[in-house]
């Protein structure tokens, strides 16, 4: 069987920004469907670096530029017309999206909705097109693969008709996410934050993601507790996150601030479990796969409130008001000076599940995309 693969997405799925989720899946999913042919369409360079199983083509469609015609021009015309040399039996969009005038039985993996706020990692233009067309993506769509329970309510809410097209794929995590000795610790802390003990953010350097109120959170702990303590920031910087960058090197703390912009999985997994505490500042975010990575090394965790970060954390983890960048201070303060408090949190962690490294979750995409065809109501 071939399946066409709009792999445009993976171009940008970085281990810290989005914890390269759709290439985890879709990988693991190549890999044990070696009897079958996917094609990987990408709208522009190839990651240097990215290897294919052997069952894998990669196909580049250079998009004609950035406008919102553009991307509707790549998706509803270069991407079929380069289908069809292929002969697909199927279709899979990584990112959400699929060509409305294609034929083929068609499957799109979902993340979160953060697009319809305009809140969206995408670029403007790639929001716009996402808000003008997803309900159509929706309704075309023979099955949807989603991650959490918030994306979930979040599609349920927005689009009730497709309750029954929903697949909701089990979180998988490197077995590289793990508790570390004291030893390690120390390195760990030595080779990135000078020995010093740190707050870890695991997030893209976007606005959405409230970096500047980090800032500003930890430039207050910094001034009451007067210590050593660091920030360390893992993530790239994107387009619209470029004033934040502009803006690092004013920072009047920004001594004490690491920035890790290319961090691979095994160096977060060891920033992760190195870590005095994780601070995850993302409210949009449809899976807070940080939060889930620090309870797998048993780091404690604080959490700007939101959706996906109390479906991670649970009652493990402390809760700010995002209306008050003073509660986020007080937080950190606290979670800095009550050791009791940051122990009380670690028992609250439950206890260590299977994640399977994406396994499972390939599994079950490879389900939704060739089981019986759920009907809508």
């Amino acid at each position: 069987m071939q399946i066409a693969v709009n792999a445009a997405c993976l171009r940008r799925d970085l281990p810290a920004d989005t914890g390269a989720v759709a290439t985890q899946i879709i990988f693991t999913l190549c890999r044990q469907q070696p009897e079958h042919q996917f094609t990987f369409f990408f709208d522009g360079d190839i990651p240097a670096g990215m290897e294919f199983p052997p069952n894998v083509t990669p196909v580049v469609l250079p998009l004609r530029g950035n406008r919102a015609w553009h991307l509707y021009w790549w998706l509803e015309w270069q991407l079929p017309r380069a289908m069809k040399a292929f002969k697909p039996d199927m279709y899979l969009g990584l990112d959400g999206t699929l060509p409305l005038r294609s034929k083929l039985p068609s499957t799109i993996l979902i993340r979160d909705l953060s697009f319809l706020l305009d809140a969206g990692l995408q670029s403007p233009n790639q929001q716009k097109q996402l808000k003008k067309n997803t309900m159509d993506y929706l309704w075309k769509a023979r099955s949807i693969a989603i991650l959490s329970e918030t994306t979930r309510e979040e599609l349920l809410d927005y689009a009730p008709s497709v309750a029954k097209k929903l697949c909701q794929l089990d979180i998988g995590l490197s077995d590289q996410y793990k508790s570390l000795e004291w030893d390690d610790r120390e390195a760990v802390k030595r080779e990135f934050a000078n020995g010093s003990e740190y707050f870890l953010v695991t997030a893209s350097i976007h606005p959405r993601n409230n970096i500047m109120p980090v800032f500003k959170a930890f430039s207050a702990l910094k001034r009451r507790q007067l210590s050593s303590i660091k920030l360390v920031l893992a993530g790239s910087a994107t387009p619209a996150g470029q004033e934040i960058v502009d803006a690092m090197p004013s920072y009047k703390f920004r001594n004490d601030v690491i920035w890790i912009p290319d961090a691979d999985i095994e160096t977060l997994a060891r920033l992760t479990g190195g870590a005095y505490a994780m601070i995850y500042p993302v409210r949009m975010d449809g899976l807070a796969l940080p939060v889930y990575a620090a309870q797998q090394c048993q780091v404690p965790v604080i959490a700007i409130d939101g959706k996906a970060g109390r479906e991670a954390g649970a009652d493990s983890a402390l809760y700010s008001d995002p209306s008050n960048l003073d509660d986020l201070t007080e937080k950190m303060s606290r979670i800095y000076k009550d050791e009791q408090l940051r122990s009380l949190l670690l028992s609250k962690i439950p206890a260590s599940r299977a994640f399977n490294s994406w396994e499972r979750a390939a599994e079950e995409l490879w389900q939704a995309m060739t089981g019986p065809m759920p009907q809508n109501p």
